[in-house]
């Protein structure tokens, strides 16, 4: 997943940031085409756009076929601007309160 430069979005009856860019392939024949579904969400994950790219002719050619490559396909298509891969937060662990030997 990547992060992306915010654009604007119509979803659920108002205007939204899709800020998170997400893509997978769907098929590749190996010689001439590759198809990828792509979402498009917001701050909170929630899904504002999706659908599918198809890579042919000398676009499929050119293609190195790299995950890069392919997020850097899409978002030219789309018109999109990555801006870094996401990196989840790290894990919070509570490790509750140090017993009274722990804190001696």
């Amino acid at each position: 997943m990547k992060t992306i430069q915010p654009i604007q979005l119509w979803s659920d009856g108002k205007i939204q940031n899709a800020v998170y860019f997400n893509m997978y392939i769907s098929y590749d024949n190996l010689s001439t085409t590759a198809v990828f579904y792509y979402s498009l969400m917001g701050e909170t994950f929630d899904l504002l756009a999706s659908g599918k790219i198809e890579m042919t002719g000398s676009d499929y050619q050119n293609w190195d076929d790299s995950n890069e490559g392919a997020y850097l396909y899409a978002a030219y298509v789309l018109n999109l601007v990555i801006t870094g891969d996401y990196i989840p937060p790290a894990p919070v662990i509570d490790l509750g309160e140090p017993s009274d030997e722990q804190a001696a």
